[in-house]
């Protein structure tokens, strides 16, 4: 039988799994190498998702924080400026006055600026 040729295949099988839990069967081994494995690795999941919202809920909480506490600084900033701005003018300084407010306007206006790009540039 000299005209037969012989055909092989080989076939490679992948399998991949994303997140910190992985698939039953693959669970249902490790509880074979060491009873209980499959029950660690569940509560491992369950206590790093629960640690990872905990983080996330503080990171919100700290924003808001922050966001409310910056716009009462600048609500304090303009009264106060705006103070000096009347009483420059009421001592009769009205150059002084001008530069003050001409001041106060310009680096409200950088720094709306400076985070309004800095938002865009995140996006």
């Amino acid at each position: 039988m000299k005209g037969k040729q012989q055909l092989s295949a080989n076939f490679i099988a992948e399998q991949h799994y994303s997140g910190p839990i992985p698939p039953p069967e693959y669970l249902a081994k490790y509880n074979e190498i060491h009873p209980g494995l499959a029950e660690r690795i569940i509560s491992m999941a369950e206590s790093e998702s629960l640690h990872r919202r905990k983080i996330e809920n503080n990171m919100t909480k700290s924003y808001v924080i922050t966001t409310y506490l910056g716009m009462f600084f600048a609500f304090f900033s303009v009264c106060i400026i705006s103070f000096l701005v009347f009483y420059s003018i009421s001592k009769g300084f009205g150059k002084e006055a001008a530069g003050i407010a001409v001041g106060a306007i310009a680096s409200v206006a950088g720094v709306f600026i400076f985070f309004r790009r800095a938002v865009k540039k995140q996006k």
